[in-house]
């Protein structure tokens, strides 16, 4: 066959293939069968085989033919992917609506309306229809490049076709995956003993946030686009869109996957209509929701309203309340914390709830169980606080047979007496086994040293098996140990050695402290103690009124510093842990300290009330420090930011009586450069 027609046939079988790839994953309704299509695929491989010199990286063979990247590259969008401004009933709806229509010179417009999927946001640019670069949302700003990942999303395409192809297109939209694939992918990790995901958008953003591209192509992703940055048509401003909806028949024409229950809306009522009809469908949908997303239809009304730091003034997304669910208590379970605090858990029977299994839910304390006057054989009702942690929210009915909690009175672990404290019930023993664990898995982790590398799991095994019986253990395991373990081999190994030694040379003094698991000690406090003491042992001399003249600690937090360096069993930690080599000292504060004085939330101080969608309280108060801010959990005129999440408490109150600067979640993750991890755009 002559050159010539040999590129014409591989020409011929890309379209094809990509014409029945669209028809298959998009279309859901295959023209041909799997045989026959296997057969276009092999034909189209050994043609380009044969002929290496008319290889593309957008060929459909390619999907899954790049190699692992070495990191990720940074993506800077030329049109800012901004976020959107959120409303919880339809009053706050109309309210927005009110903001429009005032803005429009009293007009009322019709809107776009979307579901909100809950995935993880991409931008796909095409220059002359070929798709050259993919990357995540980020910041709005700058995301990273995941195109060797998009490539092989089946449902996303890689060359444009038709007869008005754009010469420049940003594709914005979610990569999600249904809930069938989801179950589907759970069950198979279930059957090969592997750890199951918790949802179908973190199994979505993990497999798109991973440098082989193998790993992507084995889960089930779609690309599902709700809108574009830049646009541009050869054939000049004739080709250009004038409204949202011609935009999403656009995307639709180039084969593009939309949701299907995207639609057009007159006016504020029919979203309002809309928006109740979504919140009932919920359960029965494809792909898991959060709510929906409704933007003014006519572009130049968009241009006209513009946009405000974070968002725009012409888009609003009205989320749906927590997902709630009927089920039987079955049992209340004690667990014991690293500061033998014993915290109840609610044995549920399995129900479903926003695509994932719940059968356990924190009951957090004495009080709490009382309060919602909670008894073995009950009906409740549970909810997923932000659609992640489920709690009980009230009891529905008392069983003929239930029966009233009652606290245990000795500890469930090592059988000594527990004794009350507040609202918390504590093990008295201070030699608990169970203390001992989750001391040494706090030790290790995050809001500790931070030794990446040196699982959990693992550390409970060494502690049981009496191979870690404290912190110092760690710096002297020999690797022969570990080797003993089924699972862990060699590489493995020497990573957790690795890790546990970079934390010795590198660990910085607050870190030390912090992971001492000091009562009321987080890591604020350990900072602020880092920063007024050269070291360990220099706080072993402080006396409680020295501590308790230090920024933010009173007499509470001072007396359990002081009474924790005099110790005899934290004197003997401290010389086993100068013994073997770990002793931070100052200078590595004193260097990160000056490192830190140009960080942009330098003397600015935070406090959080209420649920962060998609982010722990822990994970927030990290992103302020590292930004040079620092975190309080008390109220008072000091603070600068208020930052109130899903059903914010009293504090919330409190900082409106006092003035305070309330910020909410959206506009805190904007501030600190964070993307926004469950928001549909």
């Amino acid at each position: 066959m002559p050159n010539t027609d040999v590129a014409k046939r591989i020409e011929e079988l890309r379209d094809q293939i990509d014409y029945h790839d669209y028809r298959y994953y998009v279309l859901d309704d295959p023209q041909i069968g799997d045989l026959e299509y296997d057969e276009l695929f092999r034909e189209l491989l050994a043609l380009e085989k044969e002929h290496p010199e008319l290889a593309d990286a957008n060929s459909p063979t390619m999907r899954v033919g790049a190699k692992p990247a070495d990191g990720f590259e940074q993506y800077e969008h030329a049109v800012r992917m901004y976020s959107l401004d959120n409303a919880m009933e339809l009053d706050e709806w109309n309210a927005f609506c009110d903001r429009v229509v005032k803005g429009l010179g009293n007009k009322e417009p019709e809107f776009w309306v979307d579901p909100k999927m809950d995935g993880l946001a991409v931008e796909c640019v095409y220059e002359n229809g070929r798709l050259t670069v993919a990357a995540t949302r980020g910041d709005g700003h700058t995301g990273e490049v995941v195109t060797h990942n998009m490539r092989t999303v089946r449902n996303l395409p890689i060359q444009l076709r038709g007869d008005s192809v754009p010469s420049l297109l940003e594709v914005r939209g979610e990569v999600i995956m249904r809930l069938d694939d989801f179950n589907e992918l759970n069950r198979e990790k279930r059957e090969q003993g592997e750890k199951e995901f918790a949802n179908p958008r973190n199994a979505a953003a993990g497999s798109v946030r991973q440098l082989d591209p193998k790993v992507a192509d084995a889960r089930p992703l779609r690309f599902m686009a709700y809108g574009i940055g830049r646009a541009e048509w050869s054939g000049g401003p004739l080709m250009q869109p004038r409204t949202q909806a011609d935009i999403m028949r656009t995307l639709k024409e180039l084969r593009f996957e939309i949701p299907e229950q995207a639609t057009l809306c007159s006016g504020r009522s029919e979203v309002a209509d809309y928006f109740e009809k979504m919140q009932e469908e919920r359960e029965s949908l494809p792909l898991e929701i959060d709510g929906v997303v409704a933007k003014v239809n006519d572009l130049e009304m968009q241009r006209a309203l513009g946009f405000t730091s974070r968002a725009p003034r012409w888009a609003l997304a009205l989320k749906f309340p927590a997902h709630r669910a009927k089920t039987r208590l079955h049992d209340i379970r004690t667990q014991v914390g690293r500061t033998g605090v014993l915290t109840p858990v609610a044995v549920l029977e399995p129900v479903h709830l926003a695509g994932v299994e719940v059968s356990r839910a924190t009951l957090h304390n004495k009080a709490y169980i009382e309060e919602k006057q909670l008894h073995i054989g009950d009906t409740v009702l549970i909810q997923r606080a932000g659609d992640v942690i489920p709690q009980v929210v009230s009891v529905i009915e008392h069983a003929e047979n239930s029966t009233p909690y009652e606290f245990p009175e000795h500890c469930p672990v090592c059988g000594h007496d527990t004794v009350e404290d507040g609202e918390a019930v504590r093990c008295g023993n201070a030699h608990c086994p169970a203390k001992t664990v989750q001391q040494l898995i706090h030790f290790v982790s995050k809001a500790g040293l931070d030794m990446e590398g040196v699982g959990k799991k693992w550390v409970q095994r060494l502690a049981e098996d009496g191979h870690l019986n404290d912190p110092a253990d760690l710096f002297t395991l020999p690797k022969t140990t570990l080797l003993q373990y089924g699972g862990m081999g060699p590489k493995s190994a020497q990573k957790f050695l690795d890790a546990v030694e970079h934390a010795r040379v590198n660990a910085p003094l607050w870190r030390a402290i912090a992971g001492l698991g000091i009562r009321h000690v987080g890591e604020q406090t350990a900072r602020t103690l880092a920063a007024n003491y050269g070291s360990l042992e220099a706080l072993t001399k402080a006396s409680r009124d020295e501590l308790e003249s230090l920024p933010d600690i009173g007499g509470k937090v001072a007396q359990s510093i002081h009474d924790f360096f005099r110790a005899e069993p934290t004197l003997r930690l401290l010389q086993k842990l100068r013994d073997a080599g770990f002793d931070p000292q100052a200078e590595i504060m004193q260097q990160q300290e000056a490192d830190e004085a140009d960080l942009p939330l330098k003397d600015k101080t935070f406090i959080f009330t209420g649920g962060l969608s998609g982010m722990s309280r822990t994970e927030a108060q990290e992103k302020v420090e590292s930004l040079g801010g620092r975190t309080v959990k008390s109220i008072s005129k000091k603070v600068d930011y208020v930052v109130a999440g899903d059903n914010a408490g009293s504090k919330l109150d409190k900082a409106n009586k006092l003035g305070l600067d309330v910020i909410d979640f959206d506009t805190f993750l904007d501030m600190v450069g964070e993307e926004a991890k469950q928001e549909g755009e």
